[in-house]
């Protein structure tokens, strides 16, 4: 893990989200849970050691790189926290693995992380462990001499959530940022993302901890948005020209750009095809009157 101040870590070098941890005089916070089991239980043993125990777990989305690890961090005793819409896209798996939840995981640990295959449990034993404590807006509470505020952000994801710890000067953002590998598109809503881009500008903070890749200062806020636009404006220079959705599909592309994050080389193709869709719905999209 990364030290990024006196009491906050991130692991940004394994596949899956980037989670991070907030130790506090009184427990550790967790904001996303690590894919791999072994970072995970690294984890764990890490906030327990630092912090005694681990009071909390927020989950920045619903997306199954981002709450893997609900199942350990409840049995470690975390209450967790989630914006309410989370509950109606919980172990959502993008369309393109065709597998449940609990199978596609096994997949996962067994390509990334097989020495602890051994400790993933059975179907039948593995907790969905869904938020205990949900909000609409913003949840704000204290920890030891931290504060945490929660806000509903949504962009990427219709739940997104952002944690700012003003203590840290620091913001967890979650999938609304994607540091230095390619965004994904397949559930962005692009008003409700820039609209969160723009609040997440006013904060003063020293460090963003994205959903995916390095962390960094406020410029890769607007080095997301340069990326956006160049999906809106890729798109909608072939729609100008008349192509239809699927020819879009076919003859664009940033693969070029930017790698995918970490161990998901074999997604380039479905991040692609979906940006483009996606891009095509929101230039083309009707609103009734």
């Amino acid at each position: 893990m990364r030290q990024l101040s006196s009491n906050v870590y991130t692991e940004t070098e394994i596949r899956g989200c980037d989670p991070s941890i907030v130790l506090t005089r009184e427990g550790a916070v967790f904001i996303d849970t690590a894919q791999w089991i072994t970072n995970l239980e690294q984890m764990i043993a890490f906030a327990e050691e630092k912090a005694g125990t681990i009071k909390y777990l927020v989950n920045t989305e619903s997306h199954v790189d981002h709450i893997f690890g609900n199942h350990w961090l409840k049995k470690a005793g975390a209450t967790i926290i989630g914006q309410e819409k989370i509950l109606d896209g919980f172990f959502k798996i993008p369309p393109a693995f065709h597998m449940a939840t609990h199978e596609y995981n096994v997949d996962i640990i067994r390509r990334q992380d097989p020495g602890a295959l051994d400790r993933m449990p059975s179907e039948e034993e593995y907790l969905v462990a869904k938020p205990d404590i949900t909000f609409t807006d913003k949840l704000t509470f204290r920890l030891g001499d931290h504060t945490f505020r929660c806000v509903h952000t949504p962009g990427h994801s219709p739940e997104q959530t952002s944690v700012y710890v003003p203590e840290e000067r620091c913001v967890f953002v979650g999938d609304n940022i994607f540091n230095d590998c390619q965004i994904w598109l397949h559930s962005v809503d692009f008003d409700d993302l820039f609209h969160s881009l723009d609040w997440l500008q006013g904060l003063d903070v020293d460090y963003i901890v994205p959903g995916h890749g390095p962390v960094r200062g406020k410029e890769c806020i607007v080095e997301n948005k340069q990326f956006l636009h160049a999906w809106l404006d890729a798109v909608g220079e072939g729609i100008v020209k008349g192509w239809s959705k699927e020819e879009c599909v076919e003859r664009i592309s940033f693969a070029d750009r930017c790698p995918v994050d970490i161990g998901q080389s074999e997604c380039m193709e479905y991040v692609q095809t979906n940006n483009v869709r996606r891009c095509y719905d929101y230039l083309t999209r009707s609103v009734e009157r």
